[in-house]
This record gives C-alpha cells, structure tokens and sequence, in this order.
C-alpha cells in the first residue's frame, strides 16, 4: 500500500526564486559577506530573468526586504531600482509602492544612493505620480553633491517630456538656467545645456551673447560631448561684426587641434557657418581645416575615418580647386575597409582636373585588380563617373573635354580585362557615358562581346540599350540580340524591358532585319507576368497600331534631329540639395546625403492622443465579436472617395496616371491575333501602319507580331479582364493615412471577415509591451500596416491597425485584444476588398506576427 502524498512543491524559476529570496531575509548562520554574495546572485538570476520576458513583478516584496537588510550595499540598490523602474509602467501599483522607498534613499548619507535613487524614481515615467517626483527633484537641483545636481537636471528634463506645465508652474527651468550659468562643476553646466536646448531650442538660447562667451571661455573643462554641445551653439550664434568673427575664431582654434574627431568637425561647422558672409575669410578656412580632415582620415578607425570622409565629400564639391592638390590622401590604402574604399574613389573623382587627372585615373585603374570584386567594379564606376564631370567641370573644361576619348580608351580596355564583373561594369559605364555624349557611338567598338555571354542582368540590359540606340552603327545588332528574344520569358525585368525599347528602336533604323525580332518581343512582353513589361509592351503595340510616325516620334525621337546628350543623370546632387546638407553639418544628413526631413520623422502612428484612443476603443468594444454593433453594417456607397489623404499618398496619382497612359480605347491583341498569319490587319492599323511597313513588303501590323517567336493559336495566355482580376495581386499602400474618424466609422459598418486565436509566449508578451508598445507597432510598420492605436496595461493590450491596397482602394483594419493573464491574442480583420485579397492580406499579416513572436 502506497503512503498517501502530500502537497507538491510548486516547480520553476519563479517558484525557485521566491523560496530563494525568503530564505534570504532570514540571516541564518552565514556570514554578512556570505549572504550579501547570496543576494547579489539572486538578484541577478532575477534581472536575466526579467530580461527573458518572464513576469518577475510578484517578488517585489523580497526583493525590498533583501535590499533594506543590506543598507549600506549599492550594488543591490542599482539592480532593485533597475527591477522597480522595469516594472513601473506595467504595473503602476508597484510603483506606487516604491515611492516611499525612493523617497527615503533621496535623504541617504552617500550621494551615490541619493543620485541612483533620484534617477529610479524619474525613470518611473507615470503622469499620475509626477506629484511625489517634483519635489525630490527640486531638492537634488540644490544638493551639495554634483552628482546629484547632474542627476536632478535631468530628470527634470523627463517631467518635460511628460509635463511642460508641471516644469513651468513649479520654476524648475528658471532654476536650471540658474545652474547653467552659477553651477562650478562643468558636467552640471553640461546638462543643463542639453536641457536647454531642448526645451527652448537652439536659435532661441544662441541669442543670449553673455551665455555664448561664457560656455567658450569654459571650453576646455567640459567633456568631449559637452564640447560638442557647445560648438553646436555657437555655430548658430551671429556674431555682430567681423571682429567678433575673428575673436571668435581665435578662441576656438584649439579645438581644431584636439584628439576627438566628433570636436574637430563640430569646430569646422562653427569656422565654416561663421565666415560664409566673408568670401575671402572662408577660403582661408578652408585651406585652414584642410590639414585637419587630412589628418583624421589617416587614422586606423574606419567608422571614424568614414564620417570624417563624408564630410569632406560635401567640401571637396563645394570647393573643389582648394583640395586638388592634395589628391594623393585620398588614396586607398590596402588594409582600408572597403565602404572608406569606396567613398575615397568618390571623392577623387570629384577632385579630377586638368592637372591630376592622368594620375588618378591612373591609380583606379590599379584598384581594378582589388582581390574584392566590388572594390574593383568601384574603381570602373569611378573612371566612368570622371568622363561624365568633364563638362561640368567648371574652369577646367577646355582640357578634361579633350581627355575624353582618353578615358574612354581606358573604359574599353576593362573589356578585355578577362574578369565578368570589371566587363560588367564598364558596359553600365559606357551606356552612360554614351547618353552623355552620343557623338562617341560612331566610333564606338564592343569587339567580341555579346549579350548572351554577360551573366550581371545590369550589363546585359546596358549593352542590349547600346545596340539599340547605336543599332544604325553597328551591322550585327539584330542579330546579336535575336538569342536573347528566343529566351525571353527567362531574362531578368530589367532585361525584358531594354530588349523591348531596343528591338523597337532598330525596327526604326534596320525594318527589315528587326520585323521578326520586335513582333517576337511584343508577343513574349504582353504575355509576361511582370506588370512594367506586359505595360510597355502593350504601349508599344498601342502606338505601332494607331500610327507608326508617332510611334516613332516617341521611342526613338526625331531622326532628322541630332541625338541630344544627357545633361544630367537622377543620382546626381542637385546644388540645392548639397546646400541644404550643408545646412546641417556635422549631422547624419551629411552621412545618408540626405536632408534630415527625409529620414527622420517628426510624428509617429503610435502616439496619438488619449481621446482618440478612447473613442476608438469604445466604438470598438461596442462592436466587438458577439455584441449587437457588429451584426453585419453594410458599408456606405462612394464612402472610399473620402478615406485618403490624397496629398500625402503619391501612390495613387502615378497608378492613375500610368491607367490614363495605357488606356486608349482599343482591347490588348489576343493570343490568336499575335500568331498572326490567319487574321487579317484592322483598317485602321493598316492605315496606320502604311509607309514604312509597305515600302519593305511587310504587311500589316498581324503580321509584323506573327514573326519569331509569336505565340502559338492555341495558347491561353489571353490578358483579357477576368484574366487580370485572377492574377490581382495586393499592393499595400506606403504612406498610406486614414483619419480617425474614418476608421472608427469605417470600423462600425464592416462586418468581420476573418477571426482567430493566437497563443503566445512570455516572451513575447513583454516583446509587445517593450518601449511602450513602439518596437512592436513599428515592426508591423514596414510591411505598410500603419498603426491607429495602441497601448494598455495588464490584463489587456489593445491594438488597431489599418492598410489599403493601392490599385483597388480596398481597406484592411485589424483589431489585436491581447490578454495577458491568459497569454492569448485575439484578432479581428475587417475589410471590404474581394475574397482573394482578403487571403493575401491575412497571409501578410500572420507573417508578419510570426517574425515578431518570440
């Protein structure tokens, strides 16, 4: 007979630690040294637990009893107060509990414990508690300790961001500029710098001239950060007259001098913005900082040195002639990596002139035998971009033009170099060089080369554009070209469409050998699956059906005009952007070459206002899953037209555009009517078709579409519209943004079109609740599923979502009820798009949710 058996022990982590944290609070027969070994192990399985998601919360009791027993332990503090300010957001209660804990450590003896302690409970970052935070903080600002004076400075810079009025009404920022300008210890003027400057802004706190001569006079004692801080406001200081300048200039020279490269170029910045009114003085700059950006582009950092380097591109193109001749220390050096590689071939091509170009032509040509391919394609690339800032090349014309064909030399020697990607390359260079300068494709030779035997799909769609455009010139054109329409179906895109244009092109030059070549072409685009190929293939027919002059007009321009060159190519800066990058030096615009306003975002889908979210939670409980708001609404007709913010979705104008362009009246050609033979011409496209096609014998426009390659009778590959509604694929809408008052209305009419369940993890429970709730919005952000709103606490986060495909204008929103307690997500999709996008979006989106889970 089996003894009866008594209760079980709970099992776990969190059961092991509890047992472990109560057995701590007891001193027992161990030592002080022991047991405070213990309570550090303990408390740091409990960090690296909480850190794996797992919901640590209910040992906050122990846990404050192990820390109280232990007093004088800082170490045990840091981690209880990193535990507490964890948990605070998630669990206010808690926090609530730990104010009197924190507030006690604000009055501790040692300083360290009064600053962590101030510093934990600004980390709370609870709106309801800011009222017990205050007044700690207004004490630490007038501690005797700088530490704390730092650590209250800044946590007075955390009640801003979550109350301005609570800052203003209680004359904290009065008492900060107080500090910046009486405080001795420099790293407390330094806070309060960076509060300033982010409270009142830049320009505004520039103004004040006596604060300006203060922080330099001071320079040398703040950090290296600091430092950095401070040059940035002084570069938007005016000076009133060009002596200030000079004196300014005179007491920041040092710094040009210093060790941190961060402080060099914040020194350039202020040097540069400083004299732009002085012509003369700016040069004198220039050729001043020069040795700087030389001297810091020799060191070993490559991320260093690749900053510094960018910022010497913007300079090296805004004044060229000053850096010229000091061409060589931008060489390459053999253990650089390769992106500083990179960027210091294109600043040499920005630096080619009449005096270096052999020798920097030169030199890249000795980087095209780089053990690393991109290296090498680099070193080609910059050799062609040198040919193409010949004429641009402002005061030194005259020689560059005549080097030219030099260069142009050089470029078709890479073709017999032997190697695929340096011949890949040059092909892409010479197509655009030839674009530049047309004249050059009467002399042009490709030699032995042919499409069909260059592999890189960007090379073959350049050579298959130079037979195209230069076909009259070259006697084998069609010909060499024919392999690549027999295999058509299996080029990449980019190839697709360049066989297109050229067949086109030298139908125009050469009819009768290029007649079997296009039809062949226009019978593979308009049954591609590509949309960009079957559209151009299909305007192409278009036009050749309506009239073949102005067919031609449009594909290969005038031919009783000479060929226009291209003046500039898309990739070029325009000066207007080079000096809006150059308004912001020393920033990351200079690094993306980018004005900051296309890359940083001045709002976020996720922050919207409490009301809001409050209206959109009650219209959507009221029509939740089972309730009497959600029992089939239909939607109200013409309400799509009101849904877009039509000046911020670019999308939709092109796609109408592109439907305008293609949209002509007249129905695509038919699998039958493309194999041509049998069916006889239109009137109307014989019409059209009369001229050039008659005066070879070629008959009407059936039959130039009957030549190689065209389509059996019995195929089924006809586009016709039910055709194209089966192969309707979702395109959801970048940018896309719906009002709130839409979605809620939009929310109440449709009725659910698809529901489930997920389970879920702890993990990813605390992935959800992360950075409050933004890391996971913005993961479903770039699959184009833009957020409505989000957040909550436990027991429930609540989450709606919105998209659009742009060719249908079909709305998808999504409604995600996490419950916490029992781990489960519950998901409503509403939408009134067809069936077949419908299970295309709710694939994207369970995507979408399995590359976050954890």
């Amino acid at each position: 007979m089996s003894k009866p058996r008594g209760p079980t022990k709970p099992r776990g982590e969190y059961a092991e630690l509890s047992a472990q944290l109560q057995g701590l609070c007891m001193t027992g027969k161990r030592s002080n040294i022991e047991l405070r070994q213990a309570k550090k192990e303990a408390f740091k399985k409990v960090i690296n637990y909480m850190t794996l998601g797992m919901d640590m919360a209910g040992l906050f009791p122990m846990m404050t009893s192990c820390a109280n027993l232990s007093p004088d332990d800082v170490v045990l503090k840091k981690m209880l107060y990193l535990y507490i300010t964890h948990y605070a957001a998630s669990t206010p209660d808690l926090a609530l509990l730990t104010i009197n804990q924190l507030h006690k450590d604000c009055q501790d003896q040692d300083p360290t414990v009064r600053g962590l302690a101030l510093r934990s409970l600004c980390s709370l970052r609870i709106p309801n508690l800011l009222e017990y935070v205050v007044t700690p903080v207004s004490a630490g600002l007038d501690d005797r300790h700088p530490y704390v004076r730092r650590t209250a400075v800044m946590g007075v810079l955390k009640i801003w961001h979550m109350s301005p009025d609570v800052v203003e009404a209680q004359g904290l920022l009065q008492h900060v500029q107080q500090l910046l300008g009486q405080d001795g210890d420099p790293q407390v003027a330094a806070n309060c710098l960076t509060l300033l400057m982010q409270v009142q802004g830049v320009k505004r706190l520039a103004s004040n001239k006596a604060l300006m001569y203060s922080l330099i006079n001071r320079i040398k004692e703040f950090s290296d950060w600091a430092q950095c801080q401070v040059l940035e406001l002084v570069a938007h200081y005016t000076p009133g007259s060009d002596a200030e300048v000079y004196d300014l200039l005179n007491a920041l020279e040092d710094r040009l001098g210093v060790n941190n490269s961060a402080v060099v170029l914040a020194t350039i910045k202020v040097f540069l913005y400083m004299t732009l009114s002085m012509t003369a003085t700016h040069q004198q700059v220039l050729e001043r900082v020069k040795e700087q950006l030389k001297s810091l582009i020799s060191r070993e950092d490559p991320a260093a040195v690749y900053a510094v380097l960018c910022h010497a591109r913007l300079l090296v193109a805004r004044a060229p002639m000053i850096f010229e001749g000091d061409y060589m220390a931008f060489y390459c050096r053999s253990h650089d990596s390769w992106y500083v590689k990179q960027l210091k071939m294109e600043i040499l091509t920005l630096l080619a002139s009449a005096s270096n170009v052999y020798d920097i032509v030169g030199e890249l040509t000795e980087y095209t035998r780089d053990i690393s391919a991109d290296t090498a394609r680099q070193a080609v690339k910059a050799v062609g971009r040198i040919a193409l800032s010949a004429v641009k090349a402002v005061g030194r014309i005259a020689l560059l033009v005549a080097d030219v064909n030099g260069i142009v030399e050089r470029l078709l020697l890479f073709l017999e170099s032997g190697y695929d990607h340096i011949v890949a390359e040059t092909l892409v260079q010479l197509k655009d060089l030839l674009r530049r300068y047309p004249d050059l494709g009467e002399v042009f030779s490709m030699g032995d080369i042919r499409p069909s035997g260059v592999a890189d799909p960007e090379a073959r769609a350049a050579l298959v554009w130079i037979l195209g455009h230069f076909g009259q010139h070259i006697d084998t054109a069609p010909y060499l070209l024919q392999p690549l329409v027999e295999a058509f179906g299996s080029e990449p895109q980019p190839v697709k469409l360049a066989l297109l244009t050229a067949a086109a092109k030298l139908f125009f030059k050469k009819p009768g050998e290029s007649r079997k070549l296009l039809g062949a072409c226009l019978a593979g685009g308009l049954n591609d699956s590509d949309q960009d190929v079957h559209d151009r293939a299909l305007l192409y027919y278009r036009l050749l059906k309506q009239d073949v002059s102005t067919a031609q007009l449009v594909i290969a321009g005038d031919p009783n005009e000479p060929q226009q060159a291209m003046p500039f190519f898309t990739d070029e800066l325009p000066q207007e952007a080079q000096q809006a990058i150059f308004d912001e030096f020393n920033t990351l615009s200079v690094v993306y070459q980018q004005p900051a306003s296309s890359f940083v975002q001045s709002a976020q889908y996720h922050a919207q206002h409490a009301d809001e979210y409050d209206a959109l939670g009650g219209a959507a409980a009221a029509d939740a899953p089972g309730s009497a708001g959600s029992s089939g609404a239909a939607a109200a007709d013409g309400g799509d037209a009101l849904l877009v913010d039509t000046s911020t979705n670019l999308l939709d104008s092109v796609q109408q555009q592109e439907a305008n362009l293609l949209d002509l009246g007249d129905d695509e050609p038919s699998s039958t009517s493309l194999a041509g033979g049998a069916a006889a011409a239109a009137p109307a496209a014989a019409a059209g078709l009369g001229g050039l096609l008659d005066d070879d014998g070629l008959g009407g426009l059936d039959s130039l579409m009957g030549g190689l390659g065209g389509l059996s009778g019995g195929s089924s590959s006809s586009n016709g519209p039910g055709q194209q509604q089966q192969q309707q694929q979702l395109q959801l809408s970048p940018g896309f943004k719906l009002m709130p008052g839409v979605f809620q209305e939009r929310w109440r009419a449709l009725a659910p079109a698809e529901q489930y369940v997920d389970s879920l993890n702890m993990a990813t429970l605390a992935a959800l609740a992360a950075n409050d709730h933004k890391d996971f919005c913005g993961h479903v952000g770039q699959a184009n599923v833009y957020t409505m709103a989000c957040g909550g606490a436990a027991p429930m986060f609540k989450y709606y979502f919105y998209a659009q495909d742009g060719p249908s204008q079909c709305l998808f929103l999504v409604e995600m009820v996490v419950a916490t307690a029992s781990r489960h997500a519950t998901v409503t999709i509403k939408s009134d798009a067809p069936q077949p996008l419908l299970a295309q979006f709710v694939a994207v989106w369970k995507t979408v949710l399995l590359g976050f889970y954890r």
